[in-house]
C-alpha cells in the first residue's frame, strides 16, 4: 500500500497547493478590485455567521440524503446565485447569465458523456475546478467585504476543525458520493489511477481567512495569512495519511478532513497577528486605504488603537467679524426717530 501512497502523495501535493493558491489569490484581487453589492443588513453578526456554518455544515447532508436529480437542480441555483450575486458589478446581465449557464451546462454534459477516458476526466476537472474556484471567490468576498473579520473566520476554522474530527466518516461518504458527479463541490485533477481533490467549504474557509487578514492588518498579515494556509492547509493534509492511516480506505483513497490542521494554525495567527497590530481595522478603514499597511503596536499607539475611531467634530464657526467702518457709525436713536 505505501508504494501507491508515496507517488499519491507527490501527485496530490501539488494539485491542492495550486487549488489553494488559487483561491486565496483571486479572492485578493477581487477583494481589491471589486465592490460587492451586500443587502443592507447592518453590521457583521452571528446570524451572517449561522448561515455560514449552515452553507458549509449543512448543506454536505443534503448532498447524502437528496435524490440525484433533486441534489443536480439544487447545485444548479446553488452555483448560479452565487456567481449572479458575485459578479453581477463587472459582467454585465445580459452576458453574466448566458455565461453562468453556459458553465454549469457544458459541465454537467462532459461529466455525463465524457468520463470514460482520461482526456474527459481532466476536462471535466477543470471546468469543475473553475465553477468551484469563481464561486468560493464571490461568497467570499460577499462576507468580507459585509464585515466578517479575521477573528471571526480563525474561531470558525477552528470550530470546523472539531466537526471534521467527530465526522470523519460522514466526510469519506460524502467524498465517496460525488466521484464522477457533475458540479463536484471541490478543486481538483485527476491522472491515470491518481486523483486529488480540496472541497469547497475548505476553499471558502482560506479564501475568507486570507482577505480578512488583508483587511484587518495590510499585505504583509495577507503574506502572513498564505504562508499558513500552504503550510497547515494544503501541505500537511496531503502528507498526513503517510502517517495517519485513519485518513486512508486502501492504496489511493485517501480522504483528509483538512480543518483539523488549519484550525488550530488559523487561531493561532489571529492572536499573533492581534498582539502584534492590535485592533483589526474596519472595511471602511481598509477602503481608505487599501494598500497600506498598519504598521506593529508600540508603547504609544497601543492605547490610542484600542479605542475605535470615532467621526471628528467640525469646530463651531467663528462668528463674522466687525468691519471698521460699521463699528465707527453710531447706531440711530429710535427714541428720537419716533419723537420726530
Amino acid at each position: 500500500m505505501l508504494d501507491l501512497m508515496v507517488p499519491q502523495t507527490l501527485f496530490a501535493t501539488p494539485v491542492t497547493l495550486i487549488a489553494v493558491m488559487a483561491v486565496c489569490v483571486m479572492a485578493l484581487v477581487v477583494l481589491r478590485r471589486i465592490r460587492m453589492e451586500r443587502p443592507p443588513v447592518g453590521v457583521f453578526n452571528g446570524r451572517d455567521i449561522a448561515v455560514l456554518y449552515i452553507f458549509i455544515i449543512g448543506l454536505p447532508l443534503l448532498y447524502v440524503v437528496l435524490p440525484r436529480w433533486a441534489l443536480t437542480g439544487f447545485l444548479i441555483v446553488t452555483f448560479a446565485a452565487a456567481l449572479s450575486i458575485g459578479y453581477r458589478t463587472v459582467v454585465p446581465r445580459q452576458l453574466l447569465w448566458p455565461a453562468i449557464g453556459l458553465l454549469i451546462g457544458a459541465e454537467i454534459w462532459v461529466a455525463q458523456n465524457m468520463l470514460g477516458t482520461v482526456e474527459g476526466w481532466q476536462l471535466f476537472m477543470v471546468m469543475n475546478s473553475t465553477l468551484v474556484l469563481l464561486t468560493a471567490v464571490a461568497v467570499a468576498n460577499l462576507y468580507v467585504q459585509g464585515g466578517m473579520r479575521l477573528q471571526h473566520v480563525a474561531w470558525f476554522a477552528v470550530t470546523l476543525g472539531f466537526y471534521d474530527l467527530m465526522f470523519v466518516s460522514f466526510t469519506v461518504r460524502l467524498a465517496d458520493a460525488f466521484i464522477g458527479k457533475p458540479l463536484n463541490p471541490s478543486m481538483g485533477m485527476r491522472t491515470g489511477i491518481f486523483e486529488a481533490n480540496i472541497g469547497l467549504g475548505d476553499l471558502l474557509v482560506y479564501a475568507l481567512f486570507t482577505m480578512a487578514a488583508f483587511k484587518a492588518y495590510g499585505p504583509k498579515a495577507a503574506r502572513t495569512a498564505i504562508g499558513v494556509i500552504a503550510v497547515f492547509g494544503s501541505i500537511a493534509p496531503t502528507v498526513a495519511p503517510l502517517i495517519i492511516s485513519e485518513f486512508t480506505r486502501g492504496s489511493t483513497n485517501i480522504v483528509t478532513p483538512a480543518q483539523i490542521f488549519f484550525g488550530p494554525a488559523a487561531i493561532t495567527t489571529y492572536l499573533l497577528l492581534k498582539r502584534r497590530y492590535g485592533r483589526e481595522r474596519t472595511f471602511a478603514e481598509y477602503r481608505a486605504d487599501p494598500s497600506g499597511s498598519v504598521p506593529p503596536l508600540t508603547r504609544a499607539t497601543a492605547d490610542a488603537r484600542s479605542v475605535s475611531p470615532v467621526s471628528p467634530v467640525s469646530p463651531a464657526a467663528p462668528a463674522p467679524a466687525e468691519s471698521p467702518a460699521a463699528a465707527d457709525v453710531p447706531a440711530p436713536d429710535a427714541t428720537a426717530a419716533r419723537a420726530e
